[in-house]
């Protein structure tokens, strides 16, 4: 059983956009932001790239747990990805922590953090991604890594048991059109109001149509085309993926090479052709840390994390994969499992707790999400998907609205079952839904009234 109550993370991303120019942070600012920060605040040291060079964020250790301050894909998206907490509210509040500390510091460099889903004038500029060393790797199985420089959102990772793991999926996958609904949050990009409301998964959308099949497959941020069956379905459609690479914490390691998925990878029985970040050809053979070291095979709407206990072997695993069983042999070996919702746009100022409060309200009430889910064909449940990242809620009738309160309304229950007033979190998603109202359309609305300045003076972070 999961310890009570479940714990809840949050990594959130924010776009920096210059407060004079509208444009997003270039690399030498976010070089003197982190600077600044490491000088400011000791706790956090300097996360240097050995490969590429320079510094690409801050790290600190807190309680137990690597928390993390850097650049997403552009250098203009700050990210924040913090250990978790026993509530919604402590997560907040250590987040709001060190929002005001960057926002400090912006401050004086001319920028302000936006609450928003991407840069208003910035679009995919290659000379504004981040220099990391493991994008090195990713950039040899990616297409189009640089579309995703002006993006931003809230994930929240929720504490599951191994055997509600992939419920927990499907239901984060399904609602994933309302997730989307209610927080859409990107309406303004290039200077100009878009045809979609959250840009973000237009572009995430758009890179998918232009990419090849099996790459869009893992790639898409998007619903996947059915529910996985059990733990074995999800492992072996994800160990299939050849979008993997063996690392530690993101640094060091290497791509395996000659199209072997990580399954195939770990059925070698002999060492293979492999290509480490700065790319000197190696062999290499599985191990039994490669199952925990593993670093990514796909980026769908909702995700599972897990590591393996220390009666895990690699043997055990061949044979399970052998037999068909892998989905039994995770479930008994799996630990420290949670789930992690990528579907939500950012927060305006004061609501960064709805994407964490909607997605553990829902896990703590499983068994009726579940059963919410199968009141509407799957296949309608990824059309709204698509629809919501256009509209918002505003293209929604009746029985759609109706359904995205009885989301809301699990979601709260779920929450004042834990009895820590979590579900106060949510009431901004209720007033949207009653407004048919979501943050895109307010941007909007600043937009027209004000221009960029006026959407970074309604939707800029203060201090």
């Amino acid at each position: 059983m999961v310890a009570s109550p479940r714990r809840v993370g949050l990594e959130l991303e924010f776009p920096v956009v210059g407060t004079a120019t509208g444009k997003g942070l270039d690399r030498d600012g976010a070089q003197r932001l982190w600077r600044s920060l490491a000088a400011y605040d000791t706790s956090w040291s300097l996360v240097e790239e050995t490969v590429v060079g320079g510094v690409s964020g801050v790290r600190r250790r807190r309680a137990g747990f690597d928390e993390l301050l850097n650049t997403d894909t552009g250098v203009c998206t700050v990210e924040l990805s913090l250990a978790p907490q026993e509530t919604v509210g402590q997560a907040v509040e250590a987040a709001g922590d060190v929002l005001r500390m960057l926002q400090g510091l912006l401050d004086v460099m001319g920028y302000t953090i936006l609450c928003a889903g991407v840069q208003p004038r910035t679009w995919v500029d290659p000379a504004r991604k981040t220099r990391k060393d493991w994008y090195v790797l990713l950039t040899r199985r990616w297409h189009f890594h640089h579309w995703f420089v002006p993006i931003a959102s809230h994930q929240a990772a929720v504490d599951v048991t191994p055997d509600e793991a992939v419920r927990a999926v499907n239901v984060l996958s399904g609602f994933a059109g309302v997730f989307t609904a209610l927080t859409a949050c990107s309406p303004i990009a290039r200077g100009a109001v878009q045809p979609w409301k959250e840009m973000r998964n237009w572009v995430w959308y758009e890179r998918s149509m232009r990419v090849p099949a099996p790459e869009a497959a893992y790639t898409s941020n998007g619903i996947p085309e059915e529910p996985f069956s059990d733990m074995g379905a999800y492992i072996e459609h994800f160990w299939d993926s050849r979008i993997y690479f063996l690392t530690h914490l993101k640094s060091g390691g290497c791509e395996v090479l000659g199209g072997k998925s990580f399954k195939d990878f770990l059925l070698s029985r002999d060492s293979v052709p492999a290509r480490q970040i700065d790319g000197t050809l190696v062999q290499v053979a599985p191990d039994r840390d490669m199952l925990d070291r593993i670093h990514q095979y796909g980026w769908p709407a909702a995700k599972l994390h897990y590591a393996f206990d220390s009666r895990t072997d690699l043997d055990g695993v061949r044979a399970a994969l052998t037999r068909g069983t892998i989905g039994d042999y995770v479930e008994e070996h799996a630990v420290n499992c949670y789930v992690e919702n990528r579907t939500c746009g950012v927060a305006p100022q004061g609501e960064e707790g709805v994407a964490a409060a909607l997605t553990l309200g829902i896990v703590e009430r499983l068994d009726d999400a579940e059963a919410l889910l199968k009141e509407l064909p799957w296949q309608e449940w990824r059309r709204w998907w698509l629809r919501a990242s256009t509209h918002g809620l505003s293209a929604e009738g009746e029985r759609s609205i109706a359904m995205v309160r009885r989301v809301l309304e699990l979601a709260a229950s779920g929450l004042r079952a834990r009895g820590r007033g979590e579900e106060a979190f949510l009431a901004p998603l209720f007033t949207r839904l009653e407004r048919r109202e979501t943050p895109a359309d307010r941007m909007i609305a600043a937009f027209r009234a004000g221009g960029v300045p006026g959407l970074l003076s309604d939707f800029g972070r203060s201090v």
